[in-house]
């Protein structure tokens, strides 16, 4: 049983059909990418997934769960933490205050700290910013704040939303290195990214996604070589 599955999935804004009808599968200890064009769905999906938006058609099952009506805290307690797009914490709390947020289900304090360091291990400069408002963060370390943050859930699944809009290209690596040790060390993870390049050299399985339906699906590495991915998602290179 596939941990993450989306079956014929639909939603709708208003009169916008949004996704149609979408069948996603994400296996434990992957890194599944979800890259297309502004628009293509990509965003939507992660936001039925973690209970902001009502699928108007299909299924979404995690871990053999049902999340149909499931609110958004709830999908937290299941083991899902959500990475928003734009990097979007609390700015007058301090670093370590947002950290401690994101344990907010929680209730074993020896563990809310071990893995407050685990966190500061993997994001050196967050311990170095730790009393800092988070509003006066770098868009760089706001980033690495915004996961560190989900990561206090322990999630078993984790959403990423856009991890490297915005960053300088030396940070689009780090967040990336990142986003594979987090995997490997045992969370899988769903990536949104318009750096499609980036997403799919890091991706077991990548989606490429059109105007709210799947065009492709294949090994991250495949979809790297293959001639369509390349003329319309890579600037027409190899990778």
């Amino acid at each position: 049983m596939s941990l993450l599955a989306l079956d014929e999935l639909h939603v709708h804004y208003g009169a916008i059909h949004a996704l149609k009808g979408i069948s996603v599968r994400v296996e434990r200890g992957q890194i599944v990418a979800l890259v297309g064009a502004n628009g293509a769905g990509k965003s939507t999906a992660l936001r039925a997934v973690s209970g902001l938006l009502r699928p108007s058609g299909g299924t979404i099952t995690f871990d053999g769960k049902s999340l149909a009506g499931v609110a958004p805290h709830d999908v937290v307690r299941f083991g899902v933490s959500h990475v928003p797009e734009g990097r979007i914490v609390f700015a007058n709390l301090t670093v370590r205050d947002n950290l401690d947020l994101g344990a907010y289900l929680r209730r074993d304090r020896a563990g809310i700290q071990e893995d407050r360091e685990k966190i500061f291990r993997l994001f050196p400069r967050l311990l170095e910013r730790k009393n800092q408002a988070s509003g006066t963060l770098s868009g760089g370390e706001q980033q690495m704040l915004a996961i560190g943050r989900a990561m206090m859930a322990r999630p078993t699944l984790l959403l990423m939303d856009e991890p490297s809009l915005g960053l300088a290209p030396i940070l689009v690596r780090e967040i990336f290195s990142v986003i594979r040790e987090i995997r490997d060390r045992g969370t899988t993870i769903v990536l949104v990214e318009q750096n499609a390049r980036q997403a799919l050299a890091i991706a077991d399985i990548g989606y490429v996604l059109e105007t709210g339906t799947i065009r492709l699906c294949d090994r991250g590495a495949a979809l790297l070589d293959n001639p369509y991915v390349q003329e319309c998602y890579l600037g027409g290179g190899a990778a």
